[in-house]
C-alpha cells in the first residue's frame, strides 16, 4: 500500500493494525516546496519561508543585500538568517565601521573619508579583512591573525539578556547585544550605541563611549570616570541603558588595584581594554566562545562564562 499523499507537510505511514494510511501533519519547520521556493511546514500547510529567520535576523535580506551590492558606508557580513534548505548563511549589508571625518586625514591607513547623508561623513575602510574591531561593524569583533571579523551579536529581548557592559541594541530587522566602551575619537562616535559622551573612563590615555550619572540632562551631564568613584563602587560600571553610567564594580581597569575585593583586572577582548571581573571563571578571552556569544560578566553578575543572550 502506497501512502504517500504528495504532500510535503504529512508524515505517511501505513497503520500495521488496520492497514490504513496514516497521513499526520509534520513537525513544524519542515522543510517544503512552496510553489518552487523555498518553504516550511506550520501546522500541516506549506508556507513561504525564503529564509530561517530568528531574532539577529528578523526578516529575510533582500536580493542585492544577499548578493552583497551594499553602500559604501555599508559592510557584506553573515546575515544571522539561513537558507530555508540546506541551512547555508545568507549575507547581507550592515552599517560599516569608521569614526566621523572631515578629510582623509582624519582616518587611519586603509580608509577613505566617505559622505554617508545627512551632511555627516564616516571612515570607510577600502581594503578586506581587519586590523582592529574598530574595522568591523556593529556587533562584530576582529579576531585571529591574519584578522576577520567574528560575529558577536548575542540575541536580546531587552537588557536583562545582555551581559555586563552590554545593552540590547534595536535595528529595523535586528535586536542584539553590544558592548558600549569600544574606541571613539568624538562624541559623534558613539551615536550608533546612544551613548552620550567619548571620554577616557580609566585614565590609560585612550578614549572609549561613555554614560554618565544622569543620562537625560539637557545637556548631558558629564561622564562617569573611573576617578569619581570610590570605595566598594571604585569603577564606573554601565547600567540598562548605553547613556546610563554610575559608580559600581563591574567597569573598566588599568590593574587589579582598581578593582573592588574579590575582582580581578582582565581583558576579554582584542583591542587591549581592561575590566573588573569577579575572581574564577568559566572562559578567560572572547575566543572562547563561539560566534553570537560573548566572554563577559552575567547581568546579574558573578565570574565571566560565555554569555548566549536570548534562547528561545
Amino acid at each position: 500500500l502506497d501512502c504517500d499523499d504528495g504532500d510535503d507537510c504529512t508524515d505517511d505511514a501505513c497503520d500495521p493494525l488496520d492497514g490504513l494510511c496514516d497521513n499526520t501533519a509534520s513537525a513544524n519547520g519542515t522543510a517544503c516546496d512552496f510553489g518552487g521556493s523555498p518553504g516550511l511546514c506550520s501546522a500541516g500547510i506549506c508556507e513561504d519561508a525564503p529564509c530561517i529567520t530568528n531574532t539577529i535576523c528578523a526578516s529575510c535580506p533582500s536580493a542585492n543585500d544577499a548578493s552583497c551590492i551594499c553602500a559604501p558606508s555599508e559592510i557584506c557580513v553573515p546575515s544571522g538568517c539561513t537558507e530555508t534548505i540546506g541551512g547555508a548563511t545568507i549575507m547581507a549589508c550592515w552599517p560599516g565601521p569608521g569614526g566621523s571625518c572631515t578629510t582623509v586625514d582624519d582616518c587611519p591607513a586603509e580608509y577613505d573619508c566617505v559622505s554617508v547623508g545627512f551632511g555627516q561623513s564616516q571612515c570607510v575602510k577600502t581594503t578586506s579583512g581587519c586590523n582592529t574591531t574598530n574595522d568591523c561593524g556593529l556587533g562584530f569583533s576582529c579576531e585571529g591573525v591574519p584578522g576577520g571579523c567574528v560575529d558577536r551579536r548575542v540575541p536580546c529581548n531587552d537588557f536583562s539578556d545582555c551581559p555586563k557592559g552590554h545593552v540590547c541594541k534595536s535595528l529595523p530587522n535586528s535586536q542584539f547585544c553590544v558592548r558600549v566602551n569600544t574606541d571613539c575619537d568624538l562624541d559623534l562616535d558613539c551615536a550608533d550605541l546612544g551613548a552620550p559622551w567619548c571620554a577616557d573612563i580609566d585614565g590609560d590615555g585612550s578614549k572609549e563611549c561613555a554614560g554618565s550619572p544622569v543620562p537625560n540632562d539637557v545637556p548631558p551631564a558629564p561622564a562617569c570616570l573611573n576617578s569619581s568613584c570610590s570605595g566598594l563602587t571604585p569603577v564606573c560600571e554601565l547600567a540598562a541603558a548605553s547613556n546610563l553610567a554610575t559608580c559600581g564594580q563591574y567597569g573598566l581597569c588599568q590593574i587589579t588595584a582598581d578593582c573592588a575585593s574579590g575582582f580581578e583586572c582582565v581583558g576579554l577582548w582584542p583591542d587591549g581594554r581592561m575590566e573588573c571581573v569577579e575572581l574564577g571563571g568559566a572562559c578567560s578571552y572572547i575566543t572562547d566562545c563561539p560566534d553570537q556569544q560573548v566572554c563577559a560578566s552575567p547581568r546579574a553578575g558573578g565570574s565571566p562564562s560565555c554569555q548566549a543572550g536570548y534562547q528561545p
